[in-house]
């Protein structure tokens, strides 16, 4: 297997040894700045490829699985986030998460696009690639946003949020998505609940900063392609190791699965810096189980 070294930005307290009390992303209090009161800080990784290699992750081993899935929406309409193709998209999505998990019902609830290109001051007029490493939403904004897209209808049991991650109009130049193996990860020490102080559009308000543990595994697979979709899981109700690390209780169901994935954008030094280097499309999803 072929591998990168690259800087990847974890989360540590302002003062070293400091306890992980309350730590909050601020996008409020001096707009446009966003504030943090903990450190970002970067750290050398190795991030293995995975493009020829013959270790297969999946969602319930690793966290993380890669899938050939073509998609018949127009992609440069997907870039614009038109709503027709964006409501194409979703449907053939949903059958692609049924069909990899066995789930009873799909609620998608966002979509973002990213784009980065090579400018002379670095800066870009699109949402750049996400560099911190970070879990989407913790158990409490999981659990919250569960029952917002279940309503008062549906009766569930296990449910998932995973995020589908696909490329758009071409392969991957640089800043590919960075995943980290589930089973390398401290849950107890590795996680951070983080407060997210955001304009109301944001309905989920918290989420977890991930702390540096030289453990961790990390994996990408390079020039990932259009016709190519990266599916990781946010949060899994039946995980057992996230449960006896919330409180230590074993809850009824729970099974020895993965319950997250730690993940995040990386820039690759041997990589190209110029030209258009990346536009990709995710979506979020709750996943429900009877």
């Amino acid at each position: 297997m072929s591998a990168v070294s690259t800087v990847l930005h974890y989360a540590a307290p302002l003062t070293p040894g400091a306890p992980d009390d309350d730590w909050c992303i601020d996008a409020l209090s001096r707009p446009p700045e966003v504030v943090l009161n903990f450190r970002m800080v970067p750290h050398e990784t190795t991030v293995t490829d995975l493009r020829d290699s013959a270790v297969r992750p999946t969602l319930d081993t690793m966290g993380f699985e890669m899938v050939a899935a073509p998609t018949r929406a127009d992609q440069r309409a997907l870039a614009e986030k038109a709503e027709p193709a964006l409501e194409q998209y979703r449907r053939e999505t949903a059958e692609l998460l049924t069909s990899v998990t066995g789930a009873e019902a799909v609620e998608f609830f966002d979509a973002t696009v990213r784009r980065q290109d090579a400018t002379p001051s670095g800066a870009t007029p699109h949402q750049a690639p996400h560099q911190r490493v970070h879990v989407d939403q913790s158990p409490n904004s999981a659990r919250a946003r569960a029952a917002r897209q279940a309503g008062e209808a549906r009766r569930f049991g296990r449910f998932q949020i995973v995020n589908v991650w696909r490329p758009l109009l071409e392969p991957v130049r640089n800043y590919p998505l960075a995943l980290c193996d589930y089973r390398s990860l401290d849950l107890s020490a590795d996680l951070v609940p983080t407060r997210l102080e955001f304009p109301e559009w944001l309905k989920d308000r918290e989420n977890y900063s991930v702390k540096h543990n030289p453990r961790h595994r990390w994996h990408y697979w390079r020039s990932l392609a259009p016709h190519e979709a990266l599916l990781f899981k946010i949060y899994d109700s039946a995980s057992r190791g996230l449960a006896l690390a919330a409180d230590g209780t074993e809850r009824p169901g729970a099974a020895d699965v993965a319950g997250l994935c730690p993940h995040t954008a990386f820039y690759d030094e041997k990589g190209p810096d110029s030209g258009h280097l990346r536009t990709s499309l995710e979506m979020r999803a709750v996943l429900f189980y009877d």
